[in-house]
């Protein structure tokens, strides 16, 4: 069985197996997990780790939607043995079908037998009598999960245990130092989820995740003051502002080769081959980059980092037995007051920047807005669960419609300078061919494209999340009752 990371054919209700037979034939099959419907196949003797480096079929491209950029990986085989049989009457005609389907997951041992009865059309009361019998005479229970879910479970795995979405349950009753370690110890299992991949360079989403998790911590740490004792909040801030900036080559490298197919798509089709030396440059930067990467988590420093940061989660950041450092002020305080007092000053800051936003603006504007706008985002992911989801939801709706604007206009500016910074250092390393500098030159003027139209449209956006409805929303979580003190 084939899956990513992040089980992505498992949450589309699917399974991808590599079927090998006994006479060498090799199918790669993606089948439905509730019905059993074979979706697609094709013969395939070795199967990459990338779905698109399989033969360009729709039933490639289908399965490329569901992994987009992430690695299919061999999660467990299983050793199956199927014995076909026949029910038949008197005149040896078939009236079913019956499969004893045997397997051994490797390195996990057999699992129960499953039996497969399929009547003859015609013949369903035959087939009902035929299961009675086989019921009462050994037992049989009706198959509630299937065979890949069963081999996952006896290998050890836990099918659906990763999602790069923050999935928490924080307690309302819970104080706001407790709420805070919760989501930073997330944060940090999220890292640690995600580290042996980065290292490996599996696919990009490892790195991408684990820097998220990175940026979430920093957002959560910028929100703790009053919280968090001063000095170990200032040293965290430092460290995981390092560790931001040593995944940000080697990230930037993987965004440039995973936008290189829109790229070529936005040029004439005689000028598509003219990438392929800009590929191979990039190619070579990110092979650099995430070798540095790999060195920098090989430091004593982080070592130091992962250590210390973990004894600090597991006490719960209590302080030092002795120590004469009185709590933090707000770390006793509900967490529900609290994050509802950083969620509304968040949210009145994005309000208060967007609404100078003008046709005159500097792009720097818009590109701080975006960063309030995350900030936002980020204690609505990391602290909604604390409220009512008919709060939070259209408030991260709308927040996420105006951040894919932002985002599309920042990303493009900042894709072309980088583009034409990789050409200069291209023409000064390698002497760049004419023709590779004059596609990159034309990628440029399709994000300059790209950018203003994110910008015409964020007019719109803005006004969608400047709306009385989400002010409303945004007002109502956490607000203190009783007089009961909620921070900020």
């Amino acid at each position: 069985m084939y899956e990513t990371f992040d089980w992505r054919f498992l949450g589309a209700d699917t399974v991808l197996e590599h079927r090998v037979e006994a006479d060498d034939g090799a199918l790669l099959v993606w089948r439905s997990i509730t019905t059993g419907e074979v979706l697609g196949q094709l013969p395939v003797h070795e199967v990459p780790r990338f779905v698109w480096h399989l033969p360009q079929t729709p039933v490639v491209e289908r399965l490329a939607r569901v992994t987009e950029m992430r690695a299919i990986v061999p999660l467990v085989t299983l050793d199956t043995r199927l014995d076909s049989l026949r029910l038949i009457d008197d005149d040896d005609k078939t009236l079913a079908r019956v499969t004893l389907d045997r397997s051994t997951a490797r390195g996990g041992g057999p699992l129960p037998a499953v039996i497969d009865l399929n009547p003859v059309r015609g013949y369903d009361a035959e087939a009902r009598a035929l299961e009675e019998l086989l019921a009462a005479q050994i037992g049989l229970v009706p198959d509630t999960e299937d065979v890949t879910i069963a081999a996952l479970r006896a290998v050890g795995f836990a099918p659906g245990s990763y999602s790069s979405k923050l999935r928490l349950a924080l307690d309302p009753a819970s104080t706001a130092l407790d709420a805070w370690t919760t989501v930073l110890r997330a944060l940090f299992a999220t890292m640690q989820a995600n580290e042996s991949g980065l290292r490996g360079d599996v696919d990009s989403e490892f790195l991408h995740d684990f820097r998220v998790a990175v940026r979430r911590t920093r957002s959560v740490l910028a929100d703790a003051k009053d919280i968090i004792d001063p000095d170990v909040r200032a040293w965290a801030r430092d460290e995981f502002r390092w560790i931001g900036q040593v995944t940000s080559p080697p990230r930037d490298a993987d965004v440039f080769l995973l936008a290189l197919p829109a790229f070529e798509d936005a040029l004439p089709g005689e000028r598509r081959r003219d990438l392929k030396a800009f590929q191979a440059f990039l190619e070579e930067q990110q092979v650099r980059a995430h070798a540095e990467l790999v060195a920098a988590l090989d430091t004593e420093r982080y070592r130091s980092l992962t250590g210390r940061w973990r004894e600090l989660l597991d006490e719960g950041f209590s302080p030092a037995e002795g120590s004469a450092r009185p709590e933090p002020p707000d770390a006793g305080a509900p967490a529900v007051g609290i994050a509802g007092a950083h969620i509304r000053k968040a949210h009145r800051r994005v309000i208060r920047d967007g609404r100078t936003i003008n046709s005159a603006s500097h792009p720097e504007e818009l590109h701080e807005l975006r960063k309030e706008a995350k900030r936002l985002r980020y204690l609505l992911e990391c602290f909604g669960s604390l409220y009512p989801p008919d709060l939070v939801t259209p408030v991260v709706r709308e927040l996420k419609d105006l951040q894919d604007v932002l985002g599309a206009y920042q990303d493009s500016q900042v894709q072309a300078e980088g583009i034409e910074q990789l050409g200069q250092q291209m023409l000064e390393k390698h002497g760049a061919p004419a023709a590779a500098l004059l596609a990159m030159g034309g990628v440029v003027e399709h994000l300059d494209d790209i950018g203003r139209d994110a910008r015409a449209q964020f007019a719109a956006r803005f006004a969608a999340f400047d709306t009385k409805s989400v002010r409303t929303s945004v007002e109502q979580l956490g607000r203190p009752k009783d007089g009961a003190r909620s921070g900020g």
